[in-house]
């Protein structure tokens, strides 16, 4: 694909997300959640790659309209305060501050840790009581990375260094150096993994890795985050589909092959590749994945092939997860999308130097 294909895709995804209206949660785009959270991020990164201002209004409209329905209480509703910081940054209005600072002192001092300091896997609405004692992967995509991002560009380096243990503590509970992958959860008080080598939890993993190691700069003494993320990386890439394509269960032959799982890594490939922490046969997995989920929208912009939300459980209840439209589909998408438009601008740039 050429960037003006990539960037007719991204037009595709946006205008069907501006037209949904549903109270399905799957599809509930004004509800400070993580569905949502991920769509806005995805197009976050969109904004940030293209520069093209109908996604800053998108976003500036969607806060405006929700910023007085927003809520606490889990790590899944942290994530839509990066719209705040993308205001904040574009505007410097105070009241977008505020309301980082809101978040930033919920992850600090008010967020729910597990038994070793993790950021405890609870739910806003809903959701298992044993979940105060779990870690699940996901939660470095929703809450680490805006820890992350406000810390590093508020200078709060409490948050900064609080964002980075979160990264430490799940990489340690959670990574498996033999297998190369993360498992989905661990149990804090039984001290064992939980659930499986799941394919868009690894996705999760592997995109907030590259956030984090782009956050601190490639040249950083934060070389472990380097070292894991490349790991994950190589065996994504040995697990790959002909098509580029990841399955749920990326090790797991029987498993349905997966769009979330595969955009997520596309991102990641892409954008190691543009810091210079990847081969370049990731640029080329990268850049098939986006051919490959192209596919998978349909002309309406519907993103296809992304498995519904999914909890840590048996390998077979992995399999049965149905595919199904999310507003997280959507989000991962704007990010694959606009990081390969990045990275073909910027390879010309070089080019032309």
């Amino acid at each position: 694909m050429n960037t003006m294909e990539q960037s007719q895709l991204l037009e595709r995804l946006l205008h069907r997300v501006e037209g949904i209206e549903s109270d399905v949660w799957r599809l509930r785009m004004d509800f400070w959640e993580w569905n949502s959270g991920v769509c806005l991020f995805g197009i976050i990164k969109a904004y940030e790659a293209t520069g093209e201002k109908k996604y800053l209004s998108f976003l500036s409209e969607w806060y405006d309209r929700n910023v007085e329905q927003r809520k606490t209480g889990s790590v899944n509703t942290v994530i839509p305060a990066n719209v705040a910081l993308l205001l904040l940054k574009e505007t410097g209005d105070a009241k977008y501050a505020a309301i980082c600072e809101e978040y930033a002192d919920w992850c600090l001092n008010v967020s729910l840790k597990t038994t070793n300091g993790g950021l405890a896997h609870v739910w806003s609405e809903g959701g298992l009581e044993d979940y105060k004692n779990q870690l699940w992967i996901d939660s470095l995509f929703m809450a680490g990375l805006f820890m992350l991002r406000y810390g590093a560009w508020s200078r709060n380096e409490k948050l900064l260094a609080a964002g980075k243990e979160q990264f430490d503590i799940h990489i340690r509970s959670q990574f498996d150096p033999e297998a190369g992958l993360f498992y989905h959860g661990y149990h804090c008080l039984e001290q064992k993994p939980l659930g499986e080598f799941w394919g868009r939890g690894n996705g999760w993993a592997a995109a907030s890795l590259i956030e984090l190691i782009e956050n601190q700069g490639v040249d950083s003494e934060e070389g472990r985050y380097v070292e894991v993320f490349q790991r994950l990386m190589e065996k994504g890439y040995q697990l790959r589909l002909k098509d580029g394509m990841l399955r749920t269960l990326p090790e797991l032959e029987e498993a349905y092959p997966e769009a979330t799982a595969t955009a997520l890594f596309g991102y990641a490939a892409l954008k190691g590749v543009r810091l210079g922490i990847l081969e370049h046969k990731f640029e080329a997995w990268g850049r098939q994945t986006t051919e490959t989920l192209a596919q998978h929208v349909s002309e309406e912009g519907i993103p296809q092939s992304a498995s519904g939300g999914t909890d840590c459980q048996e390998k077979e209840g992995y399999l049965q997860v149905p595919y199904t439209e999310t507003l997280y589909a959507y989000g991962v998408l704007f990010m694959l999308y606009g990081e390969a438009i990045k990275l073909t601008e910027e390879s010309q740039e070089t080019a032309d130097v």
